[in-house]
């Protein structure tokens, strides 16, 4: 089942793990050692508790914190069950209405960009068609040019097209250029990235997903560069540098305004991000026998990670002190059988009177027996 105290665990296990992942892209060194899978597998578990935030009272083990927490959570734990249920709901539907907001909002945003680019694109003279070709022979993916924009991307899902840009290139940079795009296509590179998105839109509210959404797609980024390089000698990587430069520096002197966020050839958004993946790039070191048990040690400390966090769960906690007060400050009463009895409801609902109190009863409870030593009588 899912509560509020389940969203809240699920929350403070999962961010520390965002942060982390924040702090690692950042290593250039790390990334260089370990490469950048293990990123992308940090943020998938991360993801996939975020969208599972169950609890299974069974057998979780609670974590009871009477100091921060209990304070936070006062108000909440002193609704009945009816109200916590409601304002349960409530966090639901404003969840829900934020979803549907940025799905409308991305999907006109991403919508309005397809329709320019549609409208202005245009068939080339064949040539970078018959270098594609060449490259994978019927690979199904189309080519267009555009001027809206000025570096190469991606686009697509089920149909994808590769936009060529107006600058000038010899055979050779294309060839780079259409390599990259097409390693990225094999890869299911526009899954993962579309998977980013889906994350940013659900979880709205977590801004560490929107933070890392540029990191996630530069990983994406680095790990096409590798995967596309890693047969190749030194001497190509240079000259794929060399074409990145050549269009980033055509990028640098365009004023066309229109941002495709998609899997682009050169994006420099990030100076800093742009200089990792040069590094990542020329770095010719790259132990795959060390990357891939590393990657393994990241799934299987991930699975452990996921699997016992639902194991436990915090807890609001209060003490019993002024409860206990008010009962030894009470005179003592007697009751007997004619002010302790069940009164059962019309619609089925059972109230407990004992001394003129009055306490709602489940229907479990009285179904259990525990009350099969009180009168009953019917409303």
């Amino acid at each position: 089942m899912i509560s509020l105290y389940s969203l809240i665990w699920t929350v403070l296990i999962s961010c520390p793990l965002l942060l982390l992942i924040v702090v690692l892209r950042r290593r250039t060194a790390c990334l260089m050692k370990y490469g950048v899978t293990f990123i992308c597998i940090l943020y998938a578990f991360c993801a996939i508790r975020m969208l599972i935030p169950i609890e299974v009272p069974v057998f979780q083990k609670v974590i009871c914190d009477p100091h921060m927490f209990s304070f936070l959570m006062k108000t909440y734990a002193d609704l009945g069950a009816d109200k916590r249920r409601l304002a349960l709901g409530a966090i639901f539907g404003i969840w829900v209405l934020g979803i549907i907001a940025w799905s409308i909002y991305y999907s006109i945003t991403v919508g309005g960009l397809l329709i320019k680019l549609r409208r202005t694109c245009y068939k080339g003279d064949g040539r970078v068609e018959r270098i594609l070709e060449e490259i994978a022979p019927n690979s199904g993916i189309s080519i267009r040019y555009t001027d809206l924009v000025d570096t190469p991307f991606l686009v697509g899902i089920f149909k994808p097209t590769i936009y060529m840009t107006e600058v000038e290139c010899t055979d050779t940079q294309i060839k780079y250029i259409l390599t990259h795009e097409y390693t990225h296509w094999k890869r299911k590179d526009p899954w993962k990235l579309l998977f980013a998105y889906l994350m940013i839109i659900i979880f709205w509210w977590n801004p560490l997903f929107r933070l890392l959404h540029k990191d996630i797609k530069l990983m994406i980024e680095m790990g096409c560069d590798k995967t596309m390089l890693r047969d190749y000698p030194m001497r190509y990587a240079l000259e794929y540098l060399k074409t990145i430069c050549y269009v980033l520096e055509a990028e640098k002197h365009s004023l066309k305004k229109l941002n495709f966020n998609s899997l682009n050839f050169v994006d420099i958004n990030s100076e800093e991000g742009f200089k990792q993946r040069l590094f990542y790039i020329l770095d010719a070191k790259e132990n795959l026998k060390l990357q891939k048990k590393i990657n393994m040690a990241v799934i299987c400390g991930c699975l452990v990670w996921m699997l016992s966090s639902y194991y436990f769960i915090l807890q609001p906690t209060y003490s019993p002190d002024e409860e206990i007060q008010k009962l030894e400050n009470q005179e003592d009463q007697v009751f007997n059988a004619k002010d302790t009895y069940l009164e059962k409801k019309s619609d089925g609902t059972y109230i407990f009177h004992v001394g003129g109190i009055e306490e709602k009863v489940s229907e479990q409870d009285v179904e259990k027996g525990l009350y099969d030593k009180y009168l009953i009588i019917k409303e």
